[in-house]
């Protein structure tokens, strides 16, 4: 069987690019051009044609990474560091085990356990926080929610904290992304459950405001620790053009509550729950206050 040639493989690629398909999925969509353009028949995953298409890859692409995506890539604080964190594509019934989804090694989280318990089951329910926002947001996605364009916005900018507090400097932008993490994932979760337009544009920024509502409309046992993680906020207009005043450790604090507002808020719409699971589990502590 014929292989790829370089120019074809380099114009099909720069046209899979310019569509915004991921780079893991372009080497199957070339192999499947190649063979209409060629009339070949046979096995579009032919050793004939793809050994030699993915050598050409990885020369196109020497870092890229062709590996199926995670669902969601987020993150977890622990004291003043931000670990990464995948939610995996799960297919049926799987096995979960959130500690296993940080990036970290199980020396150092041995360590964090034993000299900082709370900081290691923060995470942990981060963790959770994570995997029901992540599905929650896709299974919604799905079903076509009115709330479609603040879900994405919302995943967008809980994923960008992680990214901003895993630098060394010039972090200060995460309290502008954790705000808008927080108010976007209660006005999704409003929108889904049919308030209307006018409604959210009068709560504005005020993420007390925008609690006590998507309380109203969809109470739960959580009711009391969303309002309190809401009322923990900086100004959220004021903090654009003043300094917020906020340590490292602080700011990674406010990436945690506003992981879990966003998760919290899901869960009030959707049938993900990881992190109610978990707390009812007998060998876990119960939740601390974010």
């Amino acid at each position: 069987m014929e292989p790829i040639d370089n120019a074809f493989i380099i114009k099909t690629d720069n046209e899979l690019l310019a569509r915004d398909v991921k780079l893991h999925a372009r080497p199957f969509q070339v192999v499947i051009a190649w063979m209409k353009e060629k009339n070949i028949a046979g096995d579009v995953l032919d050793k004939r044609l793809w050994e030699p298409l993915m050598e050409a890859y990885h020369r196109l692409y020497p870092t890229g990474d062709f590996n199926m995506p995670s669902l969601f890539k987020g993150g977890v604080a622990i004291r003043d560091q931000m670990y990464p964190v995948r939610v995996h594509v799960g297919y049926g019934r799987c096995k979960v085990e959130p500690l296993k989804c940080i990036e970290i090694t199980p020396q150092e989280l041995a360590f964090v356990f034993k000299h900082f318990p709370e900081q290691g089951w923060r995470a942990f329910y981060g963790v959770c926080d994570l995997w029901d926002f992540g599905y929650g947001v896709d299974d919604l996605l799905k079903l076509g929610t009115p709330a479609t364009d603040l879900l994405i916005n919302t995943r967008s900018s809980l994923a960008a904290t992680p990214r901003i507090l895993s630098g060394d400097v010039d972090i200060d932008a995460a309290v502008q992304t954790s705000c808008l993490t927080a108010e976007l994932s209660m006005k999704a979760a409003l929108t889904h459950l049919g308030a209307p337009e006018g409604e959210l544009k009068k709560l504005s920024h005020r993420l007390p405001d925008l609690a006590a509502a998507l309380v109203a409309k969809r109470s739960t046992s959580t009711d009391a620790r969303l309002l309190t993680a809401a009322s923990k906020f900086p100004d959220y207009v004021g903090t654009r053009y003043s300094s917020h005043g906020l340590t490292r450790v602080q700011l990674m604090e406010l990436a945690m509550r506003a992981q879990f507002i966003a998760a919290d808020a899901m869960r009030r719409i959707s049938n993900r729950n990881m992190g109610g699971d978990m707390e009812a589990r007998a060998d876990c502590p119960a939740r601390s206050d974010v």
